[in-house]
């Protein structure tokens, strides 16, 4: 934005006193979210704002602030009187002073019953804007779908369009976009940063989660550079100490399962020497089960052949005997002795 659009624009923001953002419905969340950042900035502002565009599905509702002004009257509004069935009932209205009172005079058609009371309602309509912020419009034809018979568009309202696409037909003085970008709230962003609008903790966020839902959580394949540069800008300004962003942190933690780990019980691995001593083991185990008697002093026995130590000294001894020459053995007991 060149600095003679800029100082346009911020004249018309600082002169407006009553400014309408509308959103089209076709920029879905991002849309709504750049909407609804815009209209907190301007809040910010001491400004009687208003915003119309679709209502969110309740899912949506919950990712975004401001989302319960939408369709809402802020500040100055206009009182209309409602006739139900004027086009059959209704052939004129006239109105006059009587001292201080204003009376409005509803004509019925020659011949008719007229109208009764419960025909008539009141209700508030929001008052003519002196600024309007177009979000994601392509056309005029678009924005006057949405803008009321009291907003009607004439010369003296000044119109800024914020999107991605480069509108062909020219009806905003000023059209505020960029091709590369990639979605309607990096463009938001962008424009409350040349501007220097206000911008709090609660605006920040919805622009950071109105880029994070268009690029499917920052895919490298659907941002850019100036993206992450954008979602920086908003993270120093507090898009993260948000209330909403702690709470969709949290739902996305998967919650831990109170049960404890149980390892699996491994299958006993038998080889031939536990199939060897499987019933010398069994014996051992059901000799160490049996009780032992408190006036018994005798330990239980157990089932082992065990090698006398004296056998096991006679062996080693007849083995080195045997290998010296001459090679007699001589046993255990001498056979050669005299009678």
């Amino acid at each position: 934005m060149d600095q003679i659009t800029k100082d346009k624009t911020l004249e018309k923001i600082t002169k407006a006193e009553n400014i309408l953002i509308a959103v089209f419905q076709d920029t879905g969340i991002d849309g709504l979210a750049a909407g609804l950042a815009l209209y907190l900035s301007c809040q910010k502002l001491s400004k009687n704002v208003s915003i119309i565009g679709k209502s969110p599905t309740v899912k949506d509702g919950t990712l975004l602030y401001g989302v319960d002004k939408i369709g809402q009257s802020q500040g100055t509004a206009n009182l209309a009187v409602v006739v139900q069935d004027a086009v059959e009932s209704v052939d004129k209205v006239t109105y006059f002073l009587e001292e201080n009172k204003l009376k409005i005079v509803i004509h019925p058609f020659p011949g008719s019953k007229g109208l009764s009371q419960d025909k008539i309602s009141f209700e508030q309509v929001p008052a003519k804007p002196d600024l309007i912020f177009a979000i994601g419009f392509k056309s005029s034809e678009d924005l006057i779908k949405v803008i009321t018979r009291e907003q009607n568009l004439d010369s003296s309202t000044y119109i800024v369009n914020v999107s991605v696409e480069q509108v062909n037909q020219k009806f905003a003085q000023i059209n505020f976009s960029n091709p590369e970008s990639a979605s309607v709230c990096e463009v938001t962003a962008q424009f409350i940063q040349d501007l220097a609008l206000p911008v709090d903790e609660d605006i920040a966020y919805n622009l950071f989660t109105g880029i994070s839902q268009s690029t499917e959580s920052f895919s490298p394949a659907k941002c850019t550079q100036n993206s992450f540069q954008i979602a920086a800008w908003l993270i120093k300004f507090g898009a993260g100490r948000a209330s909403l962003a702690s709470e969709s942190k949290s739902a996305s933690i998967p919650k831990q399962s109170s049960q404890q780990f149980t390892p699996p019980t491994p299958n006993p691995v038998i080889t031939s020497q536990s199939v060897y001593n499987f019933q010398n083991q069994s014996n051992l185990q059901n000799a160490l089960q049996t009780p032992i008697s408190q006036n018994d002093d005798k330990m239980p026995q157990v089932p082992f052949d065990i090698t006398p130590l004296e056998e096991v000294e006679r062996q080693k001894t007849s083995e080195k005997d045997w290998l010296k020459p001459p090679k007699i053995y001589r046993g255990s007991k001498s056979f050669d002795r005299e009678n």
